[in-house]
């Protein structure tokens, strides 16, 4: 095949997939038709426009890049004047890193990849341009829904809003439908309990001879492990937004902490420890795990169009996590999407953005990642349809309870991954993971290092 042949093979591919979800008629027409003529007299030509380069710092998740590069490219078609490049830049704690030492060096991106409960140290410092009168302009309000507190916390910071949500985020438990029926086992159901959940795991599980197979694959994270936590019916600091006493040491979470971060692998062996999964195995995409806490990002990595061509797809579902102590069942919750730095190209990064965020751009977002769209009426009429039949997920209803059901992890000036990064996981998790000590033994260290960061934040504050 000639390249001419691979561009127009290409070209044809990403018109199919665009018509296949409904946008395809729209955006072409755009691409093909050309810029709006100007306001000069009869017969003169429209002057030329402006050439923009957007440069988009972009979280660096596997399901996402593409979405990113098609998202650019569709946006550059109905606007040739207009380029976005985005800058793929990782994920977890190491883009935030990256993304503060870009702005510290003043290389100033005109937009970036937010978690929602990222972004607020950024606006805190006046880094980030407030976007409630383009909203207002552009009545943009259906990402925006009255009364649901894990969208409101997630965007919105002492009084304008920030966040452009992109997805609404929520978890809840993923299980491989194999290890189930291999076993004979019925497939958990939204009414589960956890007593059921780790009785399920043990069954699944059986790690002799050279092909393993464990019930549920541990996180292994404090972001991860929250759900866990808040589902014993207490939590971590006094509020989830700007707290100022860490609750860390409570018997409860100390309880559950050594089952989820310990217990699990260790004493129990229903998952794999960290040595077990080195170099990528031993996970549920391996089909070496049955079960795992999960979001929708992670449909791609499962069971998607491409695993199915090439036979390599992991057949699955989801259910509400399990039942526990909490009988509201609470499940984490937020929006996640992008926000605009201040910059001189505020207005034109804010046309793409709003882009990304409306109807056409989130049917092309949440069809490559799987990702929930930002309105209800598109999770209940495009995103339900969409992901049965790409990923094969039947009970999208779960998403939808986990989502009325959720709460935001913890939203301030001292960050979730600042929490992770310089006191969780060193003091915390890492010797539990490693079993070299217990929950009783480290989290009360773990609530003290809270504490300090909470305290050094706030005596800034003055």
């Amino acid at each position: 095949m000639t390249d001419a042949q691979r561009s127009k093979k290409h070209q044809l591919s990403r018109r199919a997939f665009l018509q296949g979800i409904g946008i395809g008629s729209t955006t072409l027409l755009l691409a093909a038709c050309p810029a709006p003529a100007g306001s000069g007299a009869a017969g003169d030509e429209a002057p030329p426009a402006e050439e923009i380069e957007l440069d988009f710092f972009a979280w660096g998740d596997a399901s996402d890049i593409p979405a990113w590069e098609e998202l650019a490219t569709t946006y550059g078609e109905q606007y040739p004047n207009i380029t976005v490049k985005p800058s793929i830049s990782g994920t977890g704690v190491d883009y935030y890193t990256k993304l503060q030492t870009t702005f510290a060096g003043g290389v100033v991106p005109e937009i970036a990849s937010f978690q929602g409960w990222e972004w607020q140290p950024f606006s805190d410092a006046g880094l980030l341009a407030p976007i409630d009168a383009y909203i207002e302009r552009d009545n943009f309000t259906g990402p925006y829904p009255e009364g649901v507190d894990s969208i409101e916390f997630s965007t919105r910071r002492d009084g304008s809003r920030y966040l452009i949500p992109l997805q609404s985020g929520c978890m809840v438990m993923f299980y491989a439908k194999a290890p189930f029926d291999e076993a004979g086992i019925a497939y958990p159901t939204d009414d589960w309990t956890f007593e059921e959940f780790v009785s399920i795991a043990e069954q699944l599980t059986s790690t002799d001879g050279d092909s393993k197979m464990y019930g549920y694959q541990a996180n292994g994270s404090y972001a991860r492990d929250i759900h866990w936590i808040r589902a014993t019916g207490v939590q971590e600091f006094d509020n989830l937004v700007d707290p100022r006493t860490a609750m860390f040491d409570q018997p409860e979470i100390i309880e559950i902490l050594q089952f989820v971060a310990q217990d699990f692998m260790y004493s129990l062996g229903i998952s794999p420890t960290p040595a077990d999964l080195e170099g990528g195995t031993n996970t549920i995409d391996t089909g070496n795990a049955a079960m795992k806490y999960e979001g929708p990002w992670f449909f791609p990595r499962l069971n998607s169009p491409e695993l199915r061509e090439e036979g390599k797809e992991v057949e699955f579902d989801v259910v509400l996590m399990p039942k526990m102590a909490d009988e509201s069942r609470p499940h984490r919750g937020w929006a996640e999407g992008v926000c605009v730095p201040k910059s001189d190209q505020v207005d034109a990064a804010w046309d793409f953005v709003h882009y990304m965020g409306g109807e056409d751009g989130q049917k092309i977002y949440s069809t490559i990642t799987g990702r929930i769209p930002n309105t209800a009426p598109l999770v209940d009429n495009f995103w339900g349809p969409t992901i049965e039949e790409r990923f094969g997920v039947t009970n999208a209803a779960a998403f939808s309870q986990a989502f009325l059901r959720s709460e935001v992890d913890v939203i301030g000036g001292v960050s979730r991954g600042q929490i992770w990064s310089e006191v969780a996981k060193p003091v915390g998790w890492d010797p539990m993971l490693a079993n070299s000590a217990t929950a009783a033994e480290v989290i009360p260290a773990v609530n003290e290092g809270f504490q300090g960061l909470l305290d050094a934040h706030w005596a800034k504050q003055g």
